[in-house]
């Protein structure tokens, strides 16, 4: 028992021999990665740095920033001493009856060593930016140098096209050198937050001053080169055509082009103080408005051939349709004398020829200003244009009146030839119904016989009128044509019903002892006494088709065979 319990002391002391040196190696590698860091800390050159930037001879913010910054710098050097011996202290206790409670110092050193670390961070990331700016600064000294010097050449190698903008030009040049060397003085001086201000301020003046460089011969050229030429153009063609009797549309042409060689001459002083915002829509303005008026004066010159060529074509055409108008009245006035008119072209006539003398009062109007030098030639191409179209129309109603009343007499013939083959119809349905020897005809078809008779005598009465209304013959031709068709249609009918009820009435006989067929056949016989034709044929029709089924069927057929 006491042998068990031995070992279970042992084991567990030789678990907290384990334990503790686990522990102590743990503690020992944190030390050691932090002292690492401190090591590094002493490593880094911020004595060398800030040496350095004491050579720069700073003045101003700038050497007062840099005297924070030794400032600081001193009181993180011994600090950074403390921790080395900090380190090495812990490495001793750590192998002491310390270890226990070394991870509150531990934790203690990693704070201290982090604080340390973002100090020299800091100061290193300020003396970096002291140095580079004192090094752009330099930079900026030699690039702008070679600007200026470039900006000068450019405006004396090429003054020309910049004219007498050069002199402003120079004067703000001269302004940003003078700035400039204050930029310069203040860099050798080492006042980098000074001459930070000034650079700033320069670089988007020299931007603004590149641009300038750049839009002045854009917007000089036009207004010494191009414009003056085109006004002069102006004003000598409006000069010539004026001479020439050419009028425009645009009033006071001769006061805009004067307007607009004022308005070049203010342009231009406008640049020459760099106005360039200004300048650049007066030349819009200018280029715009100078273009308006060689359209139109182009319009004039482009107008007067086709003008002229157009009043030659009007005169004649003018001449054509008031004779051809005059002809027209006068073939309306004679067949006015033997038609009726419907369609009012009498008076659709005098209306054209009111048309007429509109286009030519407009005409005359015209070839009087023409004549009198006082001719707008794109407007009188513009009326005349739309009078040639107004003229045209004239023309083609001239042309449907006239085919209109050119039918009339071929109509008239026409009717009669028609009016004449009624007559012979109706005569000749006439003769085949008095042929048929019937006992009288119905009522019926005596209303309708009589009736179409009296449609064609007031046709032939219309016909005989001293003035003929070919509109009501029309529809008068149109009505006995169908209702013609129709009396020749129940003249067939009639034929029909009594022929073929007088071959059933005979094949009849051959049932004489058959008293169906017998009173059917007798029952026909009056029906047929009293004109009513089919109701005796269906009579003695459906009695044999009872008798003998099929023979009503048949002798139908023969009679149709033997007759159509």
């Amino acid at each position: 028992m006491m042998f068990q319990i031995l070992i279970a002391i042992l084991v567990i002391v030789l678990l907290l021999l384990l334990g503790i040196v686990w522990f102590q190696r743990r503690a020992i590698q944190q030390i050691s990665e932090l002292q690492a860091v401190s090591a590094h800390l002493s490593k880094q050159p911020l004595a060398a740095n800030l040496k350095k930037a004491q050579q720069m001879q700073l003045v101003g913010d700038a050497r007062d920033q840099l005297a924070k910054l030794q400032k600081e710098y001193d009181q993180l050097a011994p600090a950074i001493k403390r921790l080395n011996k900090q380190g090495e202290d812990l490495q001793a206790a750590v192998k002491t009856s310390q270890l226990l409670t070394i991870n509150s110092a531990i934790s203690d050193y990693r704070e201290a060593i982090e604080k340390a670390s973002k100090q020299a961070d800091r100061l290193q990331k300020q003396l970096r930016t002291l140095h580079q700016q004192e090094e752009n600064h330099h930079e900026a000294v030699d690039q702008l140098k070679q600007r200026y010097q470039q900006y000068h050449q450019q405006l004396d190698d090429k003054s020309f096209e910049y004219g007498e903008t050069t002199d402003q030009l120079n004067d703000r040049l001269a302004d940003l050198e003078d700035r400039y060397a204050k930029f310069t003085d203040l860099t050798t001086k080492g006042d980098l937050e000074a001459a930070q201000e000034i650079l700033t301020d320069l670089q988007a003046d020299n931007q603004e001053f590149d641009d300038l460089l750049k839009k002045v011969p854009q917007l000089y050229k036009p207004l010494v080169a191009e414009f003056p030429d085109q006004l002069a153009e102006l004003r000598s063609g409006y000069e010539t055509l004026t001479k020439q009797h050419y009028h425009f549309t645009e009033k006071k042409l001769g006061q805009k082009i004067d307007q607009l060689q004022a308005k070049l001459t203010q342009t231009v002083k406008q640049l020459n103080d760099l106005q360039v915002d200004v300048v650049e829509q007066s030349n819009q303005d200018l280029s715009t408005e100078i273009d308006h008026l060689y359209d139109v004066m182009q319009k004039e010159l482009d107008a007067k051939p086709e003008a002229q060529h157009l009043m030659k074509v009007m005169g004649e055409f003018i001449n054509h349709a008031r004779r051809q108008n005059d002809e027209l009245t006068k073939e309306l006035k004679r067949l006015n004398l033997s038609y009726t008119f419907n369609n009012n072209e009498i008076e659709a006539a005098r209306r054209l020829d009111e048309r007429i003398k509109a286009i030519d009062k407009d005409y005359q109007r015209d070839a009087q200003a023409i004549k009198d030098d006082q001719a707008l030639y794109s407007q009188i191409l513009a009326s005349q244009k739309a009078n040639q179209q107004e003229l045209t129309a004239v023309e083609e109603k001239q042309r449907e009146i006239n085919d209109e009343v050119a039918k009339l007499q071929t109509d008239e013939q026409r009717a009669k030839k028609m009016l004449q083959r009624y007559s012979v119809d109706i005569r000749t349905i006439k003769r085949q119904v008095e042929q048929l020897n019937l006992p009288g005809l119905s009522t019926d078809y005596l209303d309708y016989f009589k009736g179409v008779s009296d449609e064609i005598k007031k046709l032939a009465a219309a016909l005989g009128q001293y003035k003929v209304d070919m509109d009501d013959v029309t529809k008068q031709l149109i009505m006995v044509e169908a209702d013609l068709e129709t009396l020749h249609t129940k003249t067939n009918d009639l034929r029909d019903s009594v022929e073929l009820t007088e071959r059933l009435l005979q094949y009849a006989n051959r049932f004489p002892n058959d008293e169906t067929v017998e009173k059917a056949a007798q029952e026909a016989r009056q029906l047929f006494s009293e004109y009513e034709y089919a109701k005796s044929l269906e009579k003695i029709g459906t009695a044999l088709e009872e008798v003998e089924p099929g023979s009503f069927k048949r002798l139908e057929d023969s009679y149709y065979n033997e007759n159509h």
